[in-house]
């Protein structure tokens, strides 16, 4: 089982999938993906588990969640950044690392485990970090550089971030930290967060759980920023209380990341926050959003560093999305944004990202459309006091005008001088009229959200020139 086997696999157990969408999750060739399906099949079939199949034009794995456990309890479907990362933690960790000892507990070849350490020498060798061999014994660690102890950092923070989600249960790191007790300690941040009215999420808690590890390894960790602290009293307190059975050092330095992030914009990895806030300017200029609003410039803000964390640190967990035409035109000028800042994304963190972004330029150009009329061919709907009351609820700004769609043929100069927007049933009528299924309420919403978000694309493209 090589990586694109193993990334296959993991990704037909969190959703079904046609080829197509195969290959764009995964970047990959549809050929490549149907070669690396027959080849994870052999080794089902070999293993006497169920093998991935075709339903529908779409790929398919029933394992239960008990074969699942057994399954991915095998070192056999470890990737090689997996095994990287867990060298990497566990030398710096430990400051020393006996390669023939690691070699029988990861099941792999000399020439394979030595390959895999090269990488991690290579690293540390780059960020000008020391170490020694010790004959018949190991490799130790002298000296560690501010460059390879923030990749320490950030790795620590990947793996955090992973558990939740990761069908690969054979990771050896939890055995190098279960002295942390990083379950009660994710308990108490919950209580601390709660208490203190934050926003709560995986990264932030994979961040401090990480923290906690590095302020026991290393003193040069501090937060502490030339601000004043005092208001933030109650925070204090709330941690001495809930973190009392954690040392004093690591409570000091959650004390100043939190209150560091309650006034910043986005707590986040450095390097990464650095990346988008170079990627920020070019989104709102090429989508031409100007000023927007605090909470979605968060949002948007939030949802591009825990892309590119998720894409660099190469950790595949997808949320599937039905793309719409509308959809694919933003996600093309999307693309063409990352291309041009030489950054990359997964393609499911880009859907929603595309989502993120409707959502602020519908509500940027939320009064475009003041008039809006509807023209029924069944004339029973003209009554339909529930269908009114749902879009005024959708669209307050907005005037319904419903009508039987016989008034507009007769009569059509004056209702397309006098409407924003008209969107009829009969598919008899031309013109600038959007047909759709009016006795569906999420196909007229979706009709008006499209119109608003069209007419922004079109002024974007015409300013660009």
């Amino acid at each position: 089982m090589n990586d694109t086997n193993i990334k296959i696999l993991m990704l037909l157990l969190q959703d079904t999938f046609v080829l197509e969408e195969l290959s764009m999750y995964l970047n990959l060739e549809k050929s490549s993906i149907s070669k690396s399906i027959k080849q994870i099949n052999s080794f089902l079939e070999e293993e006497k588990y169920p093998k991935i199949e075709m339903n529908e034009n779409k790929y398919i794995i029933s394992l239960s969640k008990k074969q699942q456990e057994i399954l991915f309890n095998r070192k056999i479907l470890m990737t090689s950044d997996e095994i990287y990362d867990y060298l990497y933690i566990k030398f710096i960790h430990n400051g020393f690392i006996n390669l023939e000892e690691e070699r029988e507990k990861l099941d792999l070849s000399r020439s394979s485990i030595f390959r895999l350490f090269t990488k991690v020498k290579d690293s540390l060798n780059k960020n000008e970090s020391k170490y020694v061999y010790i004959h018949g014994k190991g490799i130790e660690l002298c000296h560690l550089s501010p460059k390879d102890l923030h990749l320490f950092f950030k790795i620590l923070v990947k793996y955090f971030f992973k558990i939740d989600f990761s069908l690969n249960r054979v990771n050896l790191l939890d055995e190098v930290l279960k002295i942390y007790n990083t379950r009660e300690l994710t308990i108490k941040l919950g209580k601390v967060f709660k208490e203190n009215k934050m926003s709560l999420s995986s990264f932030l808690i994979a961040f401090l759980c990480a923290l906690h590890v590095c302020t026991r390894l290393f003193k040069e960790i501090d937060l502490k920023l030339e601000c004043n602290y005092d208001e933030y009293v109650n925070l204090k307190n709330s941690l001495n209380n809930h973190l009392k059975d954690f040392d004093l050092r690591y409570q000091e330095q959650v004390f100043y990341f939190l209150a560091n992030n309650l006034s910043s914009a986005v707590p986040f990895e450095p390097e990464v926050l650095a990346k988008v806030k170079k990627l920020m300017p070019k989104i709102k200029e090429v989508f031409n959003l100007g000023e927007m609003k605090s909470i979605y410039e968060k949002m948007l803000l939030k949802k591009l560093c825990y892309s590119i964390f998720k894409y660099e640190g190469k950790i595949l967990k997808v949320k599937k999305i039905d793309l719409k035409d509308i959809d694919s035109i933003i996600l093309n000028i999307f693309n063409n944004i990352l291309k041009s800042e030489n950054m990359g994304m997964y393609f499911s963190d880009k859907v929603i990202i595309v989502q993120i972004l409707k959502k602020i330029i519908l509500d940027k150009n939320k009064l475009e459309l003041k008039k809006i009329l509807l023209l029924f061919n069944e004339v029973n709907i003209l009554d339909d006091s529930f269908l009114r009351n749902e879009l005024k609820r959708h669209f307050k700004n907005y005037e319904f005008t419903v009508e039987p769609s016989f008034f507009y043929k007769i009569n059509r100069e004056f209702y397309s001088n006098n409407f924003d927007l008209i969107l009829s049933d009969e598919p008899s009528l031309k013109g600038n009229i959007k047909i759709i299924n009016i006795l569906n309420l999420n196909d007229i919403v979706e009709s008006i959200h499209k119109e608003i978000l069209q007419n922004h694309l079109k002024r974007r493209k015409a300013s660009n020139f």
